[in-house]
């Protein structure tokens, strides 16, 4: 008799399969450090990070998230803090209240604490905040983002504990706009050296997210009323819900089966399927709950965000201009194949249940 397959034995005895050496498809091939790190991403886009109520709901996610991630943590980097030096280990670090408290509001925020062997190693366990300063929310550059992330061994031990996070954060931070699912965090330092692996990944992988969310936030093209992609986990406050003509009307497109809907103040988190994606099957790569539910929402979805990468350096895979905007178009589909789609995924992918959806979900 076969043995069934056990994905959470398997990542336990090779965690390393879920890394990517640095500068790998760079001129000059890779170097001795983790360049890219799959994992599972939240990432929030929130206002107001210069406020005290806001900074003090900031710490609040980061002890809910410590509780889960800090015997991992190993090291914080910030860029040009204020007193002290970018690069602190997590064990000499001063809790992240006092660091904010000496913290001007026309200073910006920018924290990023990860649990690299090395300093400049990407990491699955990652608290990430680059937060608007006061003065940069009086000219309207005042959208700030948090991303935190779990290794995907911790998903599968843990299946409801990831969600649970992102709408407790959700709740805390009030988003406009969000989402969670597969993601390659990037070596905090080297960033730009290894957009390419995430670039090709991506071409592989529809269910993966791309891109810095903090240098996107206040470009041109990040506009109020649009969202830049659906996953797992997509959050909608009310007036992007109110452009999609409300709840009611989601909840008549969405099988209850495979979509969950839960409340956290501000508006709806959506959950598309029993489990993140990152592919479908061999016969289409995109997942079916994905394809659905960008369907619903294409119409304040993003058509072109300029680029979601830095420019080439020896014409090395980017995704900017033309290529950055069919990634925004991955999960697109004719409004004739949706009928398929859906009986895609009532056969084919398992239901929702309370072994993977929250008591409130609405």
């Amino acid at each position: 008799m076969e043995q069934e397959f056990n994905l959470a034995e398997e990542l336990a005895k090779q965690p390393h399969l879920l890394e990517i050496p640095g500068n790998l498809l760079m001129k000059g091939g890779p170097e001795g450090y983790i360049g890219a790190a799959l994992c599972l991403r939240g990432t929030l886009y929130f206002k107001e990070a210069h406020t005290p109520l806001v900074r003090e709901a900031l710490c609040q996610c980061f002890d809910e998230f410590k509780r889960l991630a800090e015997p991992h943590l190993t090291w914080l980097w910030r860029e040009e803090p204020p007193e002290g030096k970018p690069l602190t280990t997590y064990s000499d670090a001063k809790p992240l209240r006092d660091m904010l408290a000496s913290m001007d509001e026309d200073y910006p925020l920018s924290f990023y604490y990860t649990n690299g062997k090395q300093s400049n190693d990407a990491s699955a366990w990652l608290f990430k905040i680059f937060g608007k300063s006061a003065w940069e929310a009086k000219i309207g550059r005042n959208l700030s983002v948090l991303e935190f992330s779990v290794p995907l061994l911790y998903q599968e031990q843990n299946p409801l504990s990831f969600l649970r996070l992102f709408l407790d954060f959700s709740r805390r931070l009030a988003p406009e706009q969000g989402y969670a699912g597969h993601a390659f965090n990037l070596s905090v330092t080297n960033r730009d050296n290894n957009e390419p692996t995430e670039a090709f990944m991506a071409a592989r992988m529809p269910g993966l997210d791309v891109g810095t969310a903090g240098l996107l936030a206040n470009i041109p093209e990040f506009k109020p009323t649009k969202i830049k992609t659906v996953s797992w986990l997509t959050v909608l406050d009310q007036a992007h819900l109110d452009l999609v003509g409300g709840l009611d009307a989601l909840r008549a497109q969405l099988p209850s089966s495979h979509f969950a809907f839960y409340d956290y103040g501000a508006g709806v988190v959506i959950q598309a399927g029993a489990y993140p994606y990152l592919c479908g099957d061999a016969e289409d790569p995109r997942p079916a709950p994905y394809v659905l539910l960008n369907h619903v929402l294409k119409g304040i979805r993003y058509e072109t965000v300029g680029s979601l990468h830095g420019g080439s350096h020896d014409g090395e895979l980017r995704l900017v201009g033309w290529s950055a905007d069919q990634w925004l178009k991955r999960l697109d589909v004719d409004e004739s194949e949706i009928a398929g789609w859906r009986a895609r995924l009532l056969a084919d992918e398992p239901s929702l249940d309370a072994a993977n959806t929250l008591v409130e979900r609405l």
